[in-house]
């Protein structure tokens, strides 16, 4: 139903919101200053359930990638190919080759950024969810709402916030590369 979507909305982003801070605070009241970024390398390492909820885990994102690809690849796709695949193969080829190469380009990120996991994330955040939530909305109602001199005043805030935010995060993460400590290696073999 159309009419319930807010109270859905809110009702799931609300339930999102409290089981993240449940784990995040018995996460920080269990290990202290020494939780790790994934949360699972602070299980021990021999436990048949820490495996098996590592590997889970694994798989969960591993099957979830496709489908958190697939809207970025549309966008992509219908900016960069003007001709559908289905009637042209060359066509059909370039995309296959454009989302192989994408992947592999995340896949680099991940290879090379996993010891540094939290800069990487702090990196996304600042360049991908500082402007989502501060910059492109405020810009949008700038552009299309603001009929008033408060409303402009408030919209042109925001994106001083989101800006300065972009920035300070960005220059954080930068000077902070490299200074953690490693994460725990969870594939040495205890003798």
């Amino acid at each position: 139903e159309k009419r319930d979507f807010g109270r859905v909305l809110t009702l799931a982003i609300m339930l999102c919101l409290g089981l993240f801070l449940c784990v995040g605070s018995l996460s920080y009241l269990t290990f202290g200053e020494k939780v790790e970024a994934v949360v699972l390398l602070n299980l021990p390492n021999q436990s048949p359930w820490t495996m098996l909820v590592q590997m889970l885990y694994s798989v969960a994102i591993l099957f979830s990638m496709p489908l958190q690809l697939f809207p970025a690849v549309k966008i992509m796709e219908a900016m960069m190919f003007t001709r559908s695949g289905r009637e042209h193969k060359s066509v059909k080829w370039q995309k296959n080759l454009f989302r192989t190469v994408t992947i592999l380009f995340i896949a680099l990120i991940a290879v090379f950024g996993a010891d540094q996991l939290d800069n990487v994330v702090s990196l996304v955040g600042s360049f991908c969810l500082v402007p989502l939530s501060f910059i492109y909305p405020a810009s949008m109602h700038l552009k299309l709402i603001a009929n008033t001199r408060w409303m402009r005043i408030k919209d042109s805030v925001l994106i001083i916030i989101g800006v300065v935010a972009m920035v300070y995060v960005t220059y954080v993460s930068a000077d902070t590369w490299g200074t953690s400590d490693p994460p725990i290696d969870v594939c040495v073999s205890v003798p």
